[in-house]
């Protein structure tokens, strides 16, 4: 590093001051879009900017926002030869719909994998929703590892978020069966893993109120849906007019015609499905307080990442997509703008495996970062030094989706570093400490190490993000396609 890049490295914050913003952030609560918490947070971070003396912009974003936090959410089997059964709610589908407070009164009917949804009409279905180990090369492009001798990263992944999106309803089906209600089980998850899981999120509001039940939970609730017996379903949460900003900022280069976008968002169910914002203003404060740097830097903390529908008015995308459509003066050299020669995405940071328990010896998760092309890898392998905590699975993109916010700078051909760790409660809403604050100081040194190389680094040299031909993006899809079919086969 220069002597320039080590003063600048200088401004981070100490740990104790990283702990005592993540147990803010912790003890805020969970940040469903729009909701009071998420805004706090948004006026923090905006306050935070000017604080160093940058101008905040913003964007609003109007939208209906469902929310079933302090409303009543129930299922009781009613007449068996044990009285009213209560039968343990995991969660609420977020954005799958409402009954009124007292809830909708109609037979169980127990729908059949792969799901045949006739027979529902009047009814409320019952399906029960695999959560099987998926092959992770089906998920990304494995490049290498971090440090370079890391061993253990799993060759197949389950996933709560994964088993919903192949396998969870869908609600189209639902609604033109006449279902009146949908109770999703989750096989093979412990009433502790399925617990509050916020999922699915990026769908629009589908009218037909549904939720989770665990595996271990549900044994009655099926025996009773083959009978068709008769049950009560609460789900109380009606939509409420609400509204939502991104805040951004620029830090201005000596090189006004190309910029680096630094993005992550802010609403989130825990600690760490949202921080990446605290990891972005330890970057703004770097180059805000330091010299100014050789590009244009744009901080972008955008919203909407639980509402992508809300931002983009598309399920399939991110709510950077939002942003990017909205400023393409920022990015794409429209109007004599910059044009975008890099990017750094960074969420969920310093994540544990596990939430940590009295006690008991907490590992990191596996982070996964995204680095997508030669330069970027090269760039992120040159920052690790000097980490002590962690290991990473560098990856690529398999050609038909990224996970995270780094998403929308790959299909624009941007090049990119994006950190996106998956544990397992990541979209669990808890207030449980999920954080290691002294990995996230290390991350964020590695992200701002990046963030100087990426500055000084001529653009030809960063080059376009790397994208997967035909052949692979068919293949994968096929693989994919298979491996849906074999579960199915199996179920």
């Amino acid at each position: 590093m220069s002597e320039r890049d080590t003063k600048r490295l200088a401004a981070l914050s100490s740990r104790s001051e990283l702990a005592e913003k993540i147990n803010w952030l912790r003890e805020l609560g969970p940040r469903e879009t729009g909701n009071s918490d998420h805004q706090r947070f948004v006026t923090w971070i905006a306050d935070q900017l000017s604080s160093l003396g940058l101008t905040v912009r913003r964007d609003t974003f109007n939208f209906d926002r469902w929310s079933s936090a302090g409303s009543e959410c129930s299922l009781t089997i009613r007449g068996t030869s044990a009285g009213d059964l209560t039968v343990p709610v995991a969660s609420a589908y977020p954005y799958s719909g409402s009954t009124n407070p007292t809830g909708i009164a109609a037979p169980l009917h127990l729908v059949g994998y792969p799901y045949w949804w006739f027979g529902c009409r009047g009814k409320i279905a019952v399906i029960e929703v695999p959560h099987p180990a998926v092959p992770v090369n089906l998920l990304l492009d494995r490049v290498s590892q971090l440090p370079a001798d890391a061993t253990g990263f799993p060759d197949h992944y389950r996933h709560p978020v994964l088993s919903a999106y192949a396998f969870g309803p869908k609600f189209v089906l639902a609604r033109l069966a006449g279902a009146v209600g949908v109770v999703a089980i989750w096989k093979g998850l412990t009433r502790a893993q399925a617990a509050d899981q916020y999922v699915r999120f990026d769908l629009p509001y589908q009218h037909v109120p549904a939720v989770w039940v665990a595996d271990e939970d549900s044994q009655h609730l099926v025996d009773h849906a083959r009978r068709g017996a008769e049950a009560a379903l609460v789900l109380n949460a009606p939509l409420q007019r609400a509204s939502t900003d991104t805040v951004w900022t620029v830090v201005e280069g000596e090189i006004t015609s190309e910029s680096i976008l630094v993005i992550s968002h802010t609403d989130g169910v825990n600690a760490v499905e949202e921080n990446g914002a605290i990891g972005i203003l330890e970057l703004a404060r770097v180059f805000a307080q330091g010299p100014r740097p050789e590009r244009t830097i744009v901080l972008i903390f955008v919203t909407g990442h639980l509402r992508i529908p809300a931002v983009t008015d598309q399920s399939h995308a991110q709510a950077t997509t939002a942003w990017l459509a909205a400023h393409p003066e920022w990015w794409s050299s429209k109007d004599g703008g910059p044009r975008a020669v890099a990017g750094l995405v960074i969420e969920h940071i310093g994540a544990l495996a596990n939430a940590r328990r009295a006690n008991e010896a907490v590992e990191p998760a596996p982070e996964l970062i995204y680095a997508t092309n030669a330069m970027m890898q090269k760039i992120l392998k040159e920052s690790w030094p000097g980490r002590q905590r962690g290991k990473a699975l560098i990856a690529e993109p398999n050609g038909l989706f990224q996970i995270g916010e780094g998403e929308p700078l790959y299909k624009l051909g941007i090049p990119a570093i994006a950190l996106a760790s998956v544990p397992e409660y990541l979209l669990a809403v808890t207030k449980s400490d999920v954080v290691d604050v002294d990995l996230m100081q290390e991350q964020i040194a590695t992200f701002a190490r990046a963030l100087c190389l990426i500055e000084r680094t001529p653009a030809p040299l960063l080059g376009r993000a790397k994208r997967a031909g035909l052949l692979k993006k068919l293949s994968t899809l096929i693989q994919i396609a298979w491996t849906v079919a074999r579960v199915q086969l199996r179920f």
